[in-house]
């Protein structure tokens, strides 16, 4: 991985507040035609960089950008575009740092998350098989931005088990850490879970067992060659790179945001195409957050409902079910990975600490509620305990995956 150094940061400002990049404002570049994503990228020939000379989009984007002014539709995609076709890696992998940490620094905007998604799917066209083509009852996808300031034990897959457990469908889209101490597919990667990224496929897995893990890795692979283990921060794919990758599109997504403009993301997410979401993010007075439920001192939710983007719901740790579960205790961070990976079989085993079998209850509760099979969270909640208590979420594991030997008393 490149690592960006101080003095290339320092060059990558003077480069770009430089005399002839002013003029350039006035004269041609402010005329190219910058076209918002570029259909058929494949015949561009490889562009060389130097990291003392960035490409003339990228440099009038980055310009615009340390101004806070408006960006021309079309310019951050041709940008986009320029890197993603550029090498060598070191100097693409600088520049794009630039870009991406730019962009979250002066404020993430709906417009241009929407072309820099659109530009770089482009990359790998991800064509997702509907599930109302299936004929069952609701498909949730449960998909997140990782990268999250509150580090955990792996909490979205183990409860989207759990949940399957009670009888929700549930597709779970996740990918390997690279900020994280154990990623979704970390996870699903060491216990045996099998991957799918085929539709049908999936929808078969579902149909059997109620649940499936689709990577992300597998649907943009030429992305994630580009993208994929550079970032340990939030950047503009995180509002919804994750669930755009997902092999099919549920009746409703769940998408957990480590950032509290979860507004933005059911903004961005339903301009494309998505119906129906649920927008979760938790978070710490002291600037902190997360991309699941009651992890910090508080809560957001915004639902994108038949394509309208609600209000964001601010929901406190006491007001949330389980409030009497040692919640005011903060989720610790898992000093490694082995410690997350046990620390997540214990809890789903009912073996846990109270606070990780908290933290899993409520959030099957929500995904129990979200798919309908209960009428609210709290009741939601409450068939999550019983789940993880009675052993029947880990049975359902073990149908899932013949579990691993190294764990022999996760399946007893």
């Amino acid at each position: 991985m490149y690592s960006l150094r101080v003095g290339d940061a320092a060059w990558a400002a003077i480069a770009c507040s430089s005399k002839s990049n002013i003029n350039t404002m006035c004269g041609d570049v402010m005329r190219l035609p910058y076209p918002s994503v570029f259909v058929d990228d494949s015949s561009r020939e490889t562009v060389s960089l130097s990291t003392r000379t960035p490409p003339e989009a990228l440099k009038e984007a980055l310009y615009r950008i340390s101004l806070s002014s408006r960006l021309p539709g079309g310019l951050i995609a041709s940008a986009l575009s320029e890197l993603l076709h550029a090498q060598p890696e070191s100097a693409r992998d600088h520049y794009l740092a630039v870009l991406m940490t730019g962009l979250m620094a002066r404020g993430p905007r709906e417009d241009e998350v929407v072309e820099l998604l659109e530009a770089a799917l482009t990359l790998d066209p991800v064509t997702p098989v509907s599930a109302n083509q299936d004929g069952h009852d609701r498909l949730v996808v449960l998909a997140g931005s990782g990268k999250k300031g509150l580090k955990t034990f792996n909490i979205s897959t183990c409860s989207a088990i759990i949940a399957a457990a009670a009888g929700a469908r549930i597709v779970k889209v996740g990918s390997y850490a690279t900020s994280s101490v154990l990623g979704s597919r970390d996870f699903a990667t060491r216990i045996g879970l099998p991957q799918q990224t085929d539709g049908r496929a999936v929808l078969d897995a579902v149909a059997r067992h109620g649940f499936s893990f689709a990577p992300v890795e597998e649907m943009i692979p030429a992305l994630d060659r580009v993208y994929g283990g550079r970032f340990h921060v939030l950047t503009p794919f995180s509002f919804g790179l994750a669930a755009l990758a997902s092999p099919v599109r549920g009746d409703v997504l769940i998408f957990g945001l480590a950032h509290p403009r979860v507004d933005l993301a059911a903004a961005v997410l339903a301009r494309f195409g998505i119906r129906d979401a649920l927008i979760v993010s938790s978070g710490t007075e002291s600037g902190r957050f997360a991309d699941e439920l009651g992890v910090g001192d508080w809560s957001l939710v915004c639902e994108l409902r038949d394509g309208t983007v609600g209000e964001v719901r601010r929901h406190s740790a006491d007001a949330l079910p389980g409030a009497s579960s040692g919640r005011a205790e903060p989720v610790r961070a898992p000093r490694s990975s082995d410690e997350a990976f046990n620390w997540a079989l214990e809890a789903l085993g009912g073996r846990g600490t109270t606070r990780h079998i908290d933290i899993l209850a409520l959030n099957a509760g929500f995904l129990l509620n979200t798919a309908r099979i209960v009428s609210d969270i709290a009741e939601g909640y409450d068939l999550a305990l019983n789940l993880i208590t009675s052993g029947r979420a880990v049975d359902l594991l073990r149908e899932l995956c013949a579990g691993p030997s190294e764990h022999p008393w996760a399946w007893n």
